[in-house]
């Protein structure tokens, strides 16, 4: 089901006028034209103007394109292969500078989104003719998106600006404590809960209170408030894992299928290309090119780093990766199309070595397209387990009740790996971090695990575009 992703086209036009304006002399208004005082005025008015908060979400800053790049690259799970383009090469070698396009586009397109959230929270002495159940959802969903946009940047960036209304401040907001960064996303987060629909009530592909949950328990965990994680985290009820691992990457596995997927973003290929390679916000494609870049163009391929991480017959290789090399993990697929087609020397990219096949559509055709409709998978539950390992073990909790959610992981239907077995906290967190790698390889995880597990202190500059603009950073 897809229904959500068609609403976000147009709506985001209409609220783009809202709040992209600068301040002006000019006081005239035609009556004629939408403003925020006229406009919240229905429950569709309200709908559209949430809605349209997703967008960001969807664009080349974000899920498109540099999400899955600026983490996976930094996170070292991909190595230059292909005609990497040089911002990206910049990532691997950890030396983003100012003026790179990717962290342009993801500083730039975090904020938009965050400005669209404000837009629908500020305005709520505006809304008119709507229940207020249904009001208090509507919020809901925008603080949990809110908190997820805040979340991206301060995980990369370090201190940063809080913008939470709509004022405009001469020369900018400074830079604000990461500690006040997260207390804002932990308000955001906890309103969230308490009033988003709880799953099987909520319109698929909105955000659920189980997702709410999910989210707030990785923020505090990532804060360093295991104990906070873990009771968030037991608020995560409803999901499983699905039997076979590698459907959770798939058109067919996606989220209105699937109980072990918590929250998605939503893609289509139906809608086209577009406008996709210069997406503002408004009348965007909705597709993002990651199967392209990364199996389409073999731009980047796996870090030998990580291929080395799988332990010998763990199927998540062969699920995640394709081969040529039938020695490879004692697992391999080196066919697609349907097995129509085989991968063999000279044609899985610019080297033999294993491409990605995570969120690829080379199973069901020829080759890549630019336009993948596959969506990004932002919280599943393997994840929420693997977090409870994490956050029972750093709370002082129990050894068996950490190693029993590790192994829930490792004993999936199509994955049946031997239960791990050790002692002591390091012992776990060891295990917990090798299975968080195999089990999440290119969803965006890597990065802030280094930062909890390894002590990664490695930030992006924030770009130029903001420091000329802004005189107080």
């Amino acid at each position: 089901m897809k229904k959500i992703k068609f609403l976000f086209t147009g709506i985001a036009v209409v609220i783009g006028v809202f709040i992209s304006c600068n301040e002006s002399e000019i006081e005239l208004k035609n009556p004629n034209q939408l403003s925020a005082e006229t406009y919240f005025k229905s429950s569709a008015q309200l709908e559209s103007a949430v809605t349209a908060a997703y967008t960001y979400l969807q664009e080349v800053g974000n899920y498109g394109r540099y999400q899955y790049y600026i983490n996976d690259n930094i996170g070292g799970e991909n190595y230059a292969a292909g005609n990497l383009e040089a911002d990206k090469v910049q990532m691997i070698n950890r030396d983003v500078d100012e003026a790179n396009n990717g962290n342009i586009q993801f500083w730039q397109h975090n904020y938009q989104g965050i400005g669209r959230c404000n837009f629908v929270i500020a305005n709520e002495e505006n809304f008119e003719n709507i229940a207020a159940e249904e009001i208090a959802a509507r919020l809901g969903e925008v603080r949990f998106l809110r908190g997820l946009f805040y979340f991206h940047l301060v995980t990369k960036y370090g201190d940063i600006p809080l913008v939470l209304d709509l004022e405009n401040v001469a020369g900018g907001r400074p830079k604000t404590p990461v500690s006040d960064i997260y207390a804002a996303i932990v308000a955001d987060l906890q309103f969230a809960t308490t009033n988003l629909p709880a799953k099987g009530t909520q319109e698929v592909g909105r955000p659920t209170s189980g997702a709410a949950w999910a989210l707030l328990g990785k923020v505090l965990l990532q804060n360093g408030d295991a104990a906070g994680a873990k009771s968030a985290l037991a608020n995560v009820t409803g999901y499983s894992l699905v039997d076979d691992y590698r459907t959770n990457f798939t058109v067919a596995g996606e989220i209105a299928k699937n109980d072990e997927s918590i929250f998605e973003v939503f893609y289509d290929e139906s809608t086209g290309e577009g406008d996709s390679w210069n997406q503002n916000g408004q009348g965007n494609s909705e597709t993002t090119f990651r199967a392209q870049e990364y199996s389409g163009w073999y731009n980047v391929k796996p870090s030998q780093e990580l291929l080395d991480e799988y332990e010998d017959g763990d199927t998540r290789y062969a699920a995640n990766f394709y081969s040529i090399d039938d020695s490879d993990n004692g697992t391999m697929t080196n066919t697609f199309n349907k097995g129509n087609s085989t991968f063999v020397s000279g044609e899985i990219g610019p080297d033999d070595n294993p491409a990605w096949r995570k969120y690829q559509n080379l199973d069901d055709r020829e080759s890549e397209t630019v336009s993948s409709g596959i969506n990004a998978r932002v919280l599943r539950y393997a994840d929420v387990l693997l977090m409870q390992a994490e956050a029972e073990i750093r709370s002082g909790g129990s050894e068996t009740a950490a190693l029993d959610f590790i192994n829930q992981v490792r004993s999936r239907p199509s994955v049946s790996l031997p239960d791990v077995n050790v002692s002591g906290t390091q012992a776990i967190l060891d295990a917990i971090k090798h299975e968080r790698w195999v089990e999440l390889a290119g969803e965006q995880s890597r990065w802030l695990d280094l930062q909890r597990f390894d002590g990664d202190s490695y930030l992006l500059p924030i770009p130029n575009v903001e420091l000329q603009g802004n005189t107080n950073l």
